[in-house]
């Protein structure tokens, strides 16, 4: 074994231990925070769940947790994909569901070069958290369709470029 491999354990049983140490002090922080009736009140409802042993509510509450987390992440980073594109949609609608964010996009007319740029934009998320179990679904019309955003989309503004 060389000393740089000794070094690597080291750092990671060194890492390791603190990253423990830490986490078990955050806990008896909150054991005293709760003890003296001084923790916020969701946290205070984590924990009694933990306590009851409701482990069907706790799942429940990380679910929601994951899912504002990656949801939340798709969209800043469609957000980001479309804010590189040359060519903007005329209309931008989202819908968000627990795994899914719905997209209803109106380009111009023949405006091909939008429709791909929202295309990519979409299979470059989704490559990304597929994984995860989070999507992005995109319906794109072209203003001669003529059809309205659906009421149950949230209209986005788009920057003018």
């Amino acid at each position: 074994m060389t000393s740089e491999n000794i070094d690597n354990n080291n750092s990671k049983i060194f890492n390791q231990e603190t990253w423990f140490d830490e986490f078990v002090g955050s806990i008896r922080l909150d054991e005293q925070l709760l003890k003296n009736d001084l923790m916020e009140p969701e946290k205070k409802q984590m924990y009694q769940k933990l306590f009851d042993g409701n482990m069907e509510a706790v799942i429940v509450d990380a679910r929601k947790m994951s899912t504002q987390y990656f949801i939340s992440g798709l969209l800043n980073d469609y957000v980001k994909e479309l804010s590189s594109m040359k060519h903007n949609p005329k209309k931008l609608g989202l819908e968000l569901s627990n795994s899914k964010v719905l997209v209803w996009a109106e380009i111009y007319n023949n405006d091909e070069e939008a429709e791909k740029a929202l295309i990519l934009a979409q299979a470059k998320v989704n490559a990304q958290y597929s994984k995860y179990g989070f999507a992005i679904s995109s319906t794109i019309v072209e203003e001669c369709d003529q059809l309205a955003v659906p009421n149950h989309y949230h209209n986005v503004a788009i920057p003018a470029k």
